[in-house]
């Protein structure tokens, strides 16, 4: 009885035989359909991946799902029937075989769990190298703008908690330490499905120094996620730029106002243009130029793919009005609230929030999983047999 108290496993949950409706169950036929069909394209790829990378990755990223589901097969072979349990005579031997179900049935729930989790891992099935990060400020002017640098501060803060490399391509400033627009670039094939989910409106509510009647104001800024394929490339050719060069200006030590080592350069087939100016040498400022200018057309590149196929801006910008939100930072209550969880979606201690570390890390692994989890709806809800779908055709 030992192992019976130990696991406080009730004996019905060995032989649930039922058909769930839960979609995500592992009683679910339809749930057990898809776990086999993922099983045989497994094994398909061991023979044909050789010397196919796209079917390599697929292959590498089925492994674990695969193997996982034969440990959860072989967890229920070792689980004795009704039938056999009824035909033992022996009743410390049937207390016996109850009691290794029930250990058996402990650890199968425990690789359904594991099993699970891979499957809502494979359910990401975008991979990029790299992603282009935008912070615009909304509704709200100087108040919104002040709320857009807040929020490129707490994403600095996130980029660097997780480890990842970026590189800023334009960030245009106000007078009062505002953010009027910022892109990134992000180097990382795990950055997409980590900040995938912080693309649209954020709301600020709170009373600004300069409010003198306390009354609260409500400003947004908006954030874009845009993917960046691995096989996007931009060639610049020197005879489509014009390169014009002129003294820095704006604090700086005592080369500014002093040498012609800022740089401006125009992309004449597109009329794009792009400054630098932060190195003391015209040569580096050229090469910092070149770059922001390959990330902006690499960046209207993907945009122009984009808006082909679903609008990505406008989907994850809205109209940047004050009731249109994904999240709200509280000042005054020292709360934030994303508007997409269900429960528990509400945090304190703002600031500490804003700091870009564990708490706002937490609250997108909880978004990422409920996404995960709904796009494994979604596509268990389409999902048909093999033969069954070509019956249809």
């Amino acid at each position: 009885m030992f192992i019976r108290n130990l696991l406080n496993v009730r004996p019905h949950y060995l032989v649930r035989r039922w058909v769930s409706t839960d979609p995500l169950s592992f009683q679910n036929e339809k749930l057990q359909g898809y776990l086999e069909s993922l099983r045989q394209e497994y094994y398909a790829l061991r023979v044909s991946a050789a010397g196919n990378t796209k079917e390599y990755a697929r292959l590498s990223r089925l492994d674990s799902v695969v193997n996982s589901l034969e440990k959860h097969r072989a967890l229920q072979r070792n689980i004795t029937s009704d039938q056999d349990l009824a035909a033992e005579k022996d009743e410390d031997m049937r207390a016996l075989m109850q009691e290794e179900n029930e250990l058996y049935t402990y650890l199968l729930r425990k690789q359904e769990d594991a099993m699970l989790q891979e499957l809502l891992t494979l359910a990401d099935d975008e991979v990029y190298p790299a992603l282009i990060f935008e912070v615009n400020a909304g509704a709200g002017g100087q108040e919104a703008m002040l709320f857009a640098q807040e929020l490129y501060d707490m994403y600095i803060g996130y980029f660097e908690h997780m480890g990842w490399e970026y590189e800023e391509f334009a960030y245009e400033t106000t007078d009062i330490g505002g953010l009027r627009h910022a892109n990134l670039l992000v180097h990382d094939p795990d950055a997409y499905n980590w900040l995938r989910y912080e693309a649209g409106v954020h709301r600020v509510q709170r009373v600004p120094a300069t409010e003198k009647s306390g009354r609260i104001h409500t400003s947004t800024a908006s954030i874009t996620v845009i993917p960046r394929p691995a096989d996007v490339h931009v060639h610049i050719a020197e005879r489509d730029l014009k390169i014009e060069t002129k003294r820095a200006s704006g604090a700086g030590g005592q080369h500014v106002n002093t040498t012609d080592s800022a740089v401006r350069i125009v992309h004449l087939p597109t009329g794009m243009a792009v400054e630098a100016q932060s190195e003391r040498s015209q040569l580096k400022n050229r090469e910092l130029a070149i770059k922001r200018l390959q990330a902006k057309l690499m960046q209207q590149q993907l945009e122009s793919a984009e808006a082909s196929k679903q609008a990505t801006r406008k989907a994850q910008q809205g109209n940047l009005n004050r009731n249109e939100k994904i999240r709200t930072y509280n000042f005054v209550q020292d709360r934030v609230t994303d508007h997409r969880v269900q429960q528990g979606g509400t945090l304190h201690n703002l600031s500490g929030f804003l700091e870009g570390g564990q708490q706002l890390s937490g609250l997108i692994e909880r978004l990422q999983l409920e996404q995960r989890r709904s796009k494994l709806v979604e596509l268990l809800e389409t999902w048909q047999p093999i033969q069954e779908a070509a019956d249809k055709n």
